[in-house]
């Protein structure tokens, strides 16, 4: 499924757990299905067998026929082995399909996340919580339930259908006198297990409605009481600077008291619902001997009789007690179902939201805004550019109050910003690394977090050490398949400088800086741009930096101010000699030769 075809209204259950039926791997599923609806047929066959072997050794036990009772011992025997055989092979197979479905399902995901900007958007907006547990969780029970589901259905209705016929053929006549007629009601059994668990249904649904949301609840409490504690582990370094161990304990236990709560809740639902069941099933469960009784006593029918008579209906209530026993789970399955929607819903609007600044591409060597406008998510004015362009080998440094959006427009220039208005083009066949202030390594081999996002077999391991020597990181040179967390081991100017020999590495055409190197001390940070500029000769460089040092090692500035102050414009300027003049506030855009 892709953009064009997803819907930014609200999705039904069948957009969440129709596409993987559509896919090319149906054939080989429905080949499953198959295979377990007819283990299912099968099972139903050898259960009216044995209702018919029940009673027959039972009326040959009270005649002592021995005669009788050896073959029907044996063939029940083979009735319940092959029972048994055809039980397994049926969970082996559903097993499969759910891994099958599960998998498709999950990686379906994971590409909607992650193939595009949505993962950011997502977080940026506060759009969703706790995606990734909707995919590594909730995708896995929901598969798991609705194939549940559908198969018990199947089971269900070739049961009901089966015992209800059964039933009916054993249960014969009932006949009485009422008000002065007499009256006939053949299979009268069936009737009466039919109205008894349509009332049940009734009590079930009335007891238990509350769950859906409890349900809901409870995932949603779940999840965030874990993402509490995996802030914490990740930040662990920074707590303990501020003594805060004791804060983050109390806010987990706060965290947990909502699960404990919610908990509770559905535990307490989930009592009254089963013991609302349990007291009307203990009070009717006399009903099928008391039905049966009087066609005993009278003669119509035998001691066996009896027995099939009460295993029949025996079977076909626990046929229809499905739905009783299943409405607990069922109302998790719906609270699952509608956190995949609100998942299917955020990640159609990521993708199909169209962004009021156009990001497009063009054949030439320029990268440049036009009519470019910034906003805050809730509509305020930051700042504007009536037309910017950066050639290749420029150094472009950015400054401006605190606010003003220096790093929103470097966001814009990633298409990560859809606030505003305006557009943006870039040369075709470039490429472009954005350094933040903050950069994200990730865990394992050192090699792998420097050449991250490619594969560290893109790089000679020789590559990687002159670039960590040339990023002042002389003694990692030597760990580059050390394994480790390095995003909790490395100091923040030391992540800096593995960022910066990361760019050393891919060679961007177009690099863009917010304040990478704002950890480092001013040599250092002074050497590692020279390492980038002496490195990177042909490409251009954008920085955003406060440090007014740095300005001697580019060779434009462009200085924004507020929108209201600036009338939507700014002053560029290209330095000259060995310090960079400092632009001053102008309602005009000027360009040195």
């Amino acid at each position: 499924m892709n953009a064009s075809e997803t819907s930014t209204t609200r999705p039904g259950i069948g957009q969440i757990l129709m596409p993987y039926w559509q896919t090319p791997e149906k054939y080989l599923a429905l080949f499953i299905l198959v295979v377990i609806i007819s283990i299912n047929l099968g099972t139903a066959y050898i259960s009216v067998e044995a209702n018919r072997i029940s009673g027959k050794f039972t009326d040959a036990l009270i005649g002592l026929d021995w005669e009788q009772i050896k073959p029907l011992f044996i063939f029940s025997f083979i009735l319940g082995l092959s029972a048994m055989m055809l039980r397994w092979v049926n969970v082996l197979g559903q097993g499969y399909l759910a891994l099958r479905w599960r998998t498709w399902m999950t990686l379906h995901y994971i590409l909607r996340w992650t193939g595009t900007s949505a993962y950011y958007e997502i977080e940026r907006d506060g759009a969703l919580s706790n995606i990734d547990q909707r995919i590594a969780d909730d995708v896995n029970e929901l598969v798991s339930a609705s194939l549940n589901f559908f198969l018990s259905l199947i089971s269900v209705v070739i049961s009901t259908v089966t015992y209800t016929a059964l039933l009916w053929s054993v249960s014969g006549v009932l006949r009485f006198s009422f008000m002065g007629s007499d009256w006939a009601i053949s299979g009268y059994m069936v009737y009466a297990l039919y109205i008894e668990y349509f009332l049940q249904i009734l009590l079930s649904h009335w007891l238990g409605k509350a769950l859906i949301k409890l349900n809901m609840n409870q995932q949603n409490a779940e999840g965030d009481f874990r993402f509490l504690g995996v802030q914490l582990r990740e930040n662990a370094e920074q707590i303990a600077f501020y003594q805060g161990g004791p804060r983050e304990g109390e806010r987990l236990a706060q965290r947990f008291a909502r699960v404990r709560d919610n908990a509770l809740s559905v535990l307490l639902r989930g009592f009254k619902v089963s013991f609302g069941q349990s007291l009307f099933s203990h009070f009717l469960s006399p009903l099928p001997t008391l039905l049966a009784l009087p066609l005993l006593l009278s003669g119509e029918i035998t001691f066996g009789d009896m027995t099939r008579i009460q295993m029949a209906y025996g079977s076909l209530g626990a046929t229809l007690s499905y739905f009783m026993q299943a409405y607990q789970s069922f109302t998790r399955w719906l609270a699952l179902t509608k956190r995949l929607q609100d998942m299917e819903e955020a990640l159609n609007k990521s993708e199909q939201s169209p962004s009021p600044i156009r990001v497009t591409e063009h054949d030439g060597s320029e990268f440049s805004c036009q009519g470019l406008r910034l906003l805050t998510p809730d509509g305020r004015a930051l700042t504007a550019l009536d037309d910017w362009q950066v050639l290749p080998s420029e150094r472009w440094m950015i400054n401006g109050a605190s606010g003003v959006g220096k790093s929103t427009l470097l966001r814009a220039c990633a298409g990560l910003w859809h606030h505003g208005s305006g557009a943006i083009t870039r040369p075709r066949r470039c490429r472009y690394l954005f350094l933040p202030q903050k950069s994200y390594l990730p865990t394992g081999s050192l090699k792998a977090a420097l050449c991250y996002p490619a594969n560290e077999q893109d790089f000679t391991d020789e590559q990687c050490r002159q670039v960590l020597i040339d990023s002042e990181l002389p003694d990692m040179a030597s760990q580059l398949n050390v394994e480790d967390r390095w995003q909790q081991r490395l100091s923040g100017g030391e992540q800096q400088r593995v960022a910066v020999a990361r760019t050393l590495l891919h060679r961007p055409d177009f690099l863009f800086l917010d304040e990478a190197t704002s950890a480092l001390d001013p040599e250092t940070e002074q050497r590692v741009y020279q390492a980038l500029v002496t490195g990177l000769p042909d490409s251009a460089i954008i920085s955003v930096a406060h440090r007014e040092a740095l300005a001697a090692l580019h060779t434009h500035h462009l200085h924004l101010t507020p929108l209201a102050e600036s009338d939507s414009r700014h002053e560029s300027e290209t330095a000259t000699g060995d310090e960079a003049p400092q632009p001053q506030a102008s309602d005009r855009i000027f360009y040195a030769s």
